[in-house]
């Protein structure tokens, strides 16, 4: 066991359109702004994005919820040169693939949005139990599972106790 400790501050996804991913996650999860901002590729070679030479410039936008030092979520769409298109069915979960868990306080509010702007509904709203408290324990919970528009797999509970 390492003497290392560490707490995930975010995830940052790579989107084909940054407005409509922050509506989305506005929209169902009540995100806001963080920050935002303008990322010059040429500026981070290393970054591994796009094509070679490195160069264009992505836009950058981190999303808070009710703490703004965990728990956020990036977005990242790249606009000169844009992205191509997945290769993959990324609508199958597999190695590689990005399976996002939330807490929401309202399950049914939040699957009632997602497809609403531009999501899927994979599994509906039901009854469950989730992890979802401090020991790693099951809790009740309602829970449901959804794509978002760019085919992220999201699985969304409510905690009942």
């Amino acid at each position: 066991m390492s003497d290392v400790t560490s707490t995930l501050r975010r995830a940052t996804l790579l989107v084909r359109d940054i407005e409509r991913s922050l509506a989305f996650y506005g929209g169902v999860f009540g995100l806001s702004v963080y920050a935002e901002l303008t990322v010059d590729m040429a500026r981070v070679p290393f970054f591994p994005v796009g094509e070679e030479p490195r160069g264009g410039d992505g836009r950058f936008i981190i999303l808070k919820g009710e703490n703004p030092l965990v728990s956020m979520i990036g977005l990242m769409e790249m606009r000169d040169p844009p992205l191509p298109e997945p290769n993959r069915d990324i609508r199958r979960l597999g190695i590689g693939s990005v399976a996002l868990v939330l807490s929401t306080s309202n399950a049914n509010a939040a699957a009632k949005a997602v497809p609403e702007l531009g999501g899927e509904i994979v599994m509906p709203v039901t009854e469950a139990r989730n992890l979802g408290d401090e020991t790693g324990d099951f809790v009740p919970a309602r829970l449901f599972m959804a794509q978002d528009p760019d085919w992220y797999f999201l699985e969304v509970f409510e905690p009942l106790t």
